[in-house]
Formats: C-alpha cells, sequence, structure tokens
C-alpha cells in the first residue's frame, strides 16, 4: 500500500477511528461467539503478525 502523509491531527484521528472499529468488532465478536479475552487477544496477535509480515515484504 502507497504511503501517504498525514498530519499529526490527521494520524491521532485515524488511530482514534481504527480503535473504536476494532474495539466494536471485538465486542460483536465475542457477544456472537461467547468467547474469551484471551481468544480475541490471539486473534489480535495474529493480525498484528499479518501486517508485521506485510511490513517486512516492502
Amino acid at each position: 500500500m502507497p504511503e501517504s502523509n498525514y498530519s499529526e491531527s490527521e494520524l491521532n484521528q485515524i488511530c482514534e477511528d481504527a480503535f473504536v472499529n476494532v474495539k466494536e468488532a471485538c465486542m460483536r465478536l465475542q457477544e456472537k461467539t461467547k468467547c474469551s479475552n484471551q481468544v480475541v487477544i490471539e486473534m489480535l496477535r495474529n493480525v498484528a503478525d499479518f501486517y508485521l509480515s506485510q511490513e517486512s515484504d516492502l
């Protein structure tokens, strides 16, 4: 994905929006599946690992 130059304010807004969206998705997952926080944490680690591996491919 091409890099974009964002202002500090824009980056803060993007991060806040992303956090809220991810948190809400995790809450929906837990409501739907009744999974534990540990399952959510492992899933988030897998997502982070995926993006870290994408970064190393650049």
